[in-house]
């Protein structure tokens, strides 16, 4: 695995490297998203070029090949990976993959359609290859251990509050039905093309309850601002409000603790260091109602 952290500069290592093994100009590269991933878009060429951390995921990288292979199979409104060109590729230690590029369009996805592709993808039957049961455990602890120039109060705590919540999850992936599952529900995951909506980023799809893909709309209210009313849009559109449901509480906890260590990834210092101490403030004190903001 690289010793560095995926950076600007270090994902655009990586970028120069995989463009130049799959044939692409890197010229005009936008950066279009830096978390777990970078993201690339080279426009003129029709491709987004995904960086994933560390070469070491390869396993991963080629299940969310295999997902966006699938999913082109049944017809889903989905991003297509971009098969003429060969893939993954290694780059500087990291791997690359090529997938379509969706130009940027007028129109914003609404409440509505993240409801009604996420009641599209529940129904989907499995696919012809092994998904992982859900577990984002392993994900959360592997970015505890490898942070750096975050206070080590705060990654201890962040490590103790999985131990806690961990044995409830577990009970509760005993007795829900195990379904396919996106994984990473958010607006920001679908796409407009045209009046189409197409849900992308494969990465974490597996087998789970399908509330998990719920819960991210429903926390929204309180951590994002997001209007009660579209949010009673949704669990319409959707056909159920997991806010009743016992196992609500447990997700949600598990949820915040994810999006908290995503962010602290990248956290060391400017607006994403500033989030990060507002949410960790908000978590040690359990205070379900404070804002967070997206970055």
């Amino acid at each position: 695995m690289p010793d560095e952290g995926l950076t600007e500069v270090t994902a655009h290592r990586a970028l120069l490297v995989a463009c130049d093994r799959a044939g692409l100009r890197p010229d005009g590269a936008e950066l279009i998203r830096l978390g777990e991933n970078a993201m690339y878009a080279l426009p003129g060429q029709g491709v987004v070029v995904r960086v994933a951390r560390s070469a070491d995921l390869v396993d991963k990288v080629r299940k969310e090949l295999a997902v966006a292979r699938w999913l082109a199979s049944q017809g889903f409104p989905g991003v297509r990976v971009r098969d003429d060109l060969v893939q993954p590729v290694e780059a500087d230690g990291r791997l690359a993959t090529f997938w379509e590029y969706v130009p940027p369009s007028t129109a914003t996805a609404g409440i509505g359609d993240l409801a009604r592709l996420l009641r599209s993808f529940h129904e989907l039957p499995a696919p012809g290859f092994d998904l992982p049961g859900l577990d984002p455990f392993p994900v959360m602890r592997r970015r505890l251990a490898l942070v750096s120039g975050i206070k080590a109060s705060d990654v201890r705590f962040l490590e103790e509050s999985c131990e806690l919540v961990e044995a409830s999850f577990r009970e509760l992936m005993a007795r829900t039905e195990p379904r396919v599952v996106h994984g990473d529900a958010h607006r920001g995951n679908v796409l407009m093309r045209g009046g189409e909506s197409l849900l992308i980023d494969y990465e974490v799809v597996s087998r789970g309850p399908v509330a998990w893909d719920l819960v991210p709309t429903a926390t929204a209210v309180d951590r994002f601002g997001l209007p009660e009313a579209e949010y009673a849009r949704f669990a319409a559109v959707y056909g159920w409000d997991v806010t009743g449901w016992d196992g609500y509480a447990v997700l949600r906890t598990v949820r915040e603790l994810g999006m908290t260590t995503w962010l602290m990834q990248n956290a060391q210092e400017g607006p994403a260091a500033e989030e990060f101490a507002l949410r960790m403030e908000s978590l040690r004190k359990d205070d379900l109602g404070r804002r967070w903001h997206a970055l």
